[in-house]
């Protein structure tokens, strides 16, 4: 089989048999042409070319790109599955995928803020503007429920449910979970809502509507009222953290983390915490916990008698 055609047929199954969303799919499909590419420059174009020696050499080749340790496991994860399926459906007569064994995972510690730093980035937000009172929006409940960016930005008027404070969100691997808002999130939701129409109905909003763009079923609007983006959400946050004089480079992402760290700390349950994230694996979840005995390390150091 052809190298281009085995590819094609691959990703055609990550998306219609295992149902993962189009930033995974974009995620295998750049890791897997790397691939491809190395092949080609080496004269191979069927399959059945390929052979181990060529294949680590491939392996090697990765190492003059520095990559991270997590973007290179995520590569070795890309490349074993791929392997898999060829070898599953006899595309491939070679076992390939046993010797991709990826490097050991190294934990980092997220950023995250303080009950006091988040606390003084809420009270900072002006909300004297429609744009400000989105913002104090945004970020309450990207707090209130630890979604991430892109769920946040999907989200549709229609996923709110104001009076069990409930909100759907269209999470990873397409699943739906259910994530909730506290006293303030849904205070400045409401506040929001009373003026959202402002945004949509704007000036600039007829650009859209040319474009046979509907960004009516949004939450959460840009200037012009249009659909905010990820891109906006973290400029949006930045912003917010220089005023409020947070020093702390935190991204949305790093307000998700907050959100975990914090239920943690207050004893919420690691299952708990994992259902709300909508982690798949409680691995992932348990990096909160490292953070928690970090926590308990800077105290004991910090009040301690005898700790210095």
């Amino acid at each position: 089989m052809d190298l281009e055609e085995s590819l094609n047929l691959y990703l055609k199954y990550l998306k219609f048999e295992k149902n993962l969303t189009l930033n995974t799919i974009s995620s295998y499909g750049k890791d897997l042409n790397q691939l491809v590419s190395y092949f080609k420059e080496n004269n191979i174009k069927e399959l059945n070319e390929i052979g181990l020696d060529l294949f680590r050499g491939f392996l090697k080749h990765l190492d003059k790109f520095k990559y991270s340790n997590r973007t290179i496991i995520r590569k070795y994860s890309s490349y074993h599955n791929f392997f898999i399926f060829l070898e599953n459906n006899n595309f491939l007569d070679k076992q390939l995928s046993q010797f991709i064994l990826p490097p050991k995972k190294h934990h980092r510690l997220y950023s995250f803020l303080s009950q006091i730093e988040i606390r003084n980035l809420m009270d900072n937000i002006d909300t004297s503007t429609i744009l400000g009172v989105r913002n104090k929006a945004l970020i309450e409940f990207i707090y209130s429920t630890g979604a991430r960016v892109s769920e946040v930005v999907g989200l549709k008027l229609d996923d709110i449910d104001m009076g069990n404070s409930e909100v759907s969100v269209f999470g990873k691997g397409r699943k739906i979970r259910i994530v909730y808002l506290n006293r303030g999130s849904k205070f400045w939701l409401e506040k929001y809502l009373e003026l959202r129409n402002e945004l949509l109905y704007s000036k600039k909003s007829e650009i859209y509507q040319q474009k046979a763009i509907n960004p009516g079923g949004y939450l959460f609007l840009n200037k012009s009222g249009g659909r905010l983006t990820s891109r906006s959400v973290r400029n949006i946050v930045r912003d917010c953290l220089i005023k409020a004089k947070v020093s702390k480079k935190v991204s949305p992402h790093g307000i998700r983390h907050s959100f975990a760290t914090h239920l943690l700390q207050e004893g919420a349950g690691i299952r708990e915490i994992q259902e709300l994230l909508g982690h798949e694996n409680i691995s992932t979840t348990q990096i909160y916990t490292h953070l928690n005995i970090k926590k308990i390390k800077e105290d004991y150091k910090k009040f301690h008698p005898r700790a210095n």
